[in-house]
């Protein structure tokens, strides 16, 4: 109902709304004086009934149902001066009441299925500019770097060197697409969630061990608790690749130390991911993370993709979970909260 009220229609402006509401309940009073001032004659009744299709499609909800309420009169009145048998007036009453009532479903309806259409359009013009905005760049890395290798004969080496540039850019391009594709599903309701009984400790220790290289490489300490006795339902793969996200975000980031905790909060399992980087800029520090989000010029300056965030909470919803961030006084915190099993 709420929708049926709310959702523009054909007729908005309140000045072209006011008229025909005007015109529709001129329409009915001529159609009940014309009963009043003739003999009995059950064709005037089809036009009240004709009033509250137009108006209830035409008009704002408040207007539409103002018309059925001066229709649903009509008979009342006509009941009263005698002009009207009681069968008959019982008969039409009814009738613009059953005829509003299946109206607003039918109204109802047709906005439901208008916005959901309207959001499916959204999601395409959202990853088609997404798709657009990220792969433009490994793209013309990949050919530019080809172009220029070609131009002339090179000594193995700088071939290789070439190559390599080439192949890193490519898995950048193998992640932007699979980022793009994901949150493509995400928001078409077509995200495939496997749902099985996971333990948290055996999460986080892969989690461990996927990272403890890479943060050694980079000279980060990083410290990962694996002894939660938590159990949830859920991907293990989608939640890897999520907590796999923000402990990559944060090895971006991070000075000296990334620390994965965790624990209970209620019904949920909180996992908090924390650097002791710069954080986030002044003026572009979220709260709540959603596929929308995009951390414009954050990423791009440290070899990111600018998904990763987007990504993860794409994935938490899919859980029936949320992304948080914090901002302590230096570095970051992404707090993740999944629901838990029951014991």
């Amino acid at each position: 109902m709420a929708s049926f009220l709310t959702r523009p229609r054909p007729v908005r402006r309140p000045g072209s709304v006011i008229a025909v509401t005007l015109g529709l309940l001129a329409v009915m009073s001529a159609a009940t004086a014309l009963e009043l001032l003739t003999p009995q004659n059950e064709t005037f009744g089809g036009i009240p009934l004709l009033c509250v299709v137009v108006g209830l499609w035409l008009l704002p909800g408040w207007a539409g149902l103002l018309v059925a309420t001066a229709a649903m009169a009509q008979p009342v009145v006509l009941l009263e001066v005698g002009e009207w048998r009681a069968l008959t007036a019982d008969f039409q009453f009814i009738a613009v009441a059953v005829v509003t009532v299946v109206e607003t479903l039918t109204v109802t309806v047709l906005v439901r299925i208008g916005t959901e259409n309207a959001n499916l359009l959204d999601s395409l013009t959202r990853f088609t500019a997404d798709a657009a905005h990220e792969l433009r760049s490994p793209l013309s890395t990949i050919r530019n770097t080809a172009d220029v290798t070609l131009q002339r004969r090179r000594e193995p080496e700088q071939y290789v060197a070439s190559l390599e540039q080439i192949r890193d850019h490519a898995t950048r391009l193998t992640v932007l697409t699979d980022g793009l594709l994901l949150l493509a599903r995400g928001d078409a309701k077509a995200l495939y969630v496997r749902r099985e009984p996971l333990s948290m400790d055996d999460v986080l220790e892969e989690l461990f061990d996927r990272w403890r290289e890479p943060a050694q490489h980079a000279n980060v300490t990083l410290e990962v608790s694996r002894n939660t006795g938590l159990e949830l339902w859920g991907d293990s793969v989608l939640l890897g690749r999520l907590l796999d996200n923000l402990v990559d975000n944060a090895l971006k980031h991070a000075t000296s130390a990334i620390s994965v905790s965790t624990g209970r909060d209620g019904d949920a399992c909180t996992v908090r991911i924390e650097d002791d980087g710069a954080g986030f800029p002044e003026g572009n520090r979220p709260t709540r993370v959603d596929r929308h989000w995009r951390g414009d010029g954050l990423p791009a300056s440290n070899g990111g993709t600018g998904l990763g965030l987007s990504v993860a909470a794409a994935i938490a919803a899919e859980h029936g979970g949320t992304l948080t961030i914090d901002h302590p006084a230096g570095g970051s915190r992404a707090v993740v909260q999944l629901p838990v099993t029951p014991n």
